[in-house]
């Protein structure tokens, strides 16, 4: 087993709404309770060459692992769990103990700093742990989801098919009574409303993830939107999750996939996405939602 220490995170994503308070101050990475240590009799060092899903990857020798600690990616968040795999792990150095020769699939997988991977994805809501007695994993899970982060926040709630899976209807009645002829009211004109809830959710040097939570203040259903914004300190979008996004010099573009098209009345969808930047790091402005100037909350 790996030894427990405090060690330096790298990472979060996208999961809790809200405003952005005061800049935390830039340190050389954010802190957190519960890290496990890769080891020093574990010299083998590999690149990761290829990542299936978010706890499948292809190592520089031509081994095809998957990461110990983690459930089956869900569905509901199934895209995002690949795209944190990717910002993390992919060309990147790390180290692996292949442990019980006899489980040739599955192994530890630590990154080059030291810290392990499938607790770190835990901790962020990427994935479910699939260490129950394992206390780390219990506790990291834990804070997850009372955060709301990744997969315990929206669109999914801990859900395997988030919002957009249908239960079958219960069967009719075997008579039902005839309806009450409906009164005669005026339907409102459709009205288009948005309002955007901006958050830096972790800082690094030279580098930061962030949580654009979208509000559908109008009266009617969203179904397929583009969101835009526009940095003001040359600051570089390098991944996104929720959306695919495109950068313009300090123009940015995110248009929602499949699973995060539709927004109902009052609801919410969560952009999020990683960044760099070179001198201080002040919130984008000039976001809108399908041409539509958005409220910033």
């Amino acid at each position: 087993m790996s030894t427990r220490s405090a060690v330096s995170a790298v990472a979060a994503i996208f999961l809790a709404t809200g405003c952005t308070g005061s800049p935390a101050p830039v340190t050389s990475a954010p802190p957190t309770t519960h890290r496990l240590i890769a080891p020093p009799t574990i010299a083998n060092t590999l690149t990761v060459h290829g990542v299936e899903d978010g706890r499948t990857v292809l190592l520089s020798d031509g081994t095809r692992i998957r990461v110990a600690g983690l459930a089956a990616p869900e569905e509901c968040w199934a895209g995002a769990a690949t795209a944190f795999a990717k910002a993390f792990l992919l060309d990147k150095p790390v180290k692996v103990d292949p442990g019980d020769p006899a489980i040739v699939d599955e192994a530890p997988l630590w990154l080059d700093d030291g810290t392990e991977y499938a607790l770190l994805a835990v901790s962020q809501g990427v994935l479910r742990g699939d260490s129950p007695h394992d206390p780390a994993f219990r506790d990291a899970e834990a804070a997850a989801t009372k955060a709301g982060l990744g997969l315990w926040g929206a669109p999914c709630r801990g859900q395997a098919k988030g919002p957009t899976s249908t239960t079958p209807p219960p069967p009719p009645p075997a008579a039902a009574p005839a309806p009450k002829p409906a009164p005669t009211t005026t339907t409102p004109a459709p009205v288009f409303g948005c309002a955007v809830n901006y958050r830096v959710t972790h800082r690094w040097y030279g580098g930061y993830n962030a949580d654009v939570t979208i509000t559908n203040t109008g009266n009617t259903p969203i179904s397929g939107w583009t969101l835009r914004w526009t940095f003001t300190r040359g600051q570089i979008m390098t991944d996104i999750w929720n959306a695919t996004g495109q950068q313009s010099g300090s123009n940015v573009t995110a248009t929602n996939v499949s699973y995060s098209a539709n927004i109902p009345v009052g609801g919410t969808q969560v952009v999020g996405y990683t960044g760099n930047h070179r001198a201080d790091n002040p919130d984008p402005i000039g976001f809108s939602l399908n041409n539509h100037p958005c409220q910033i909350r």
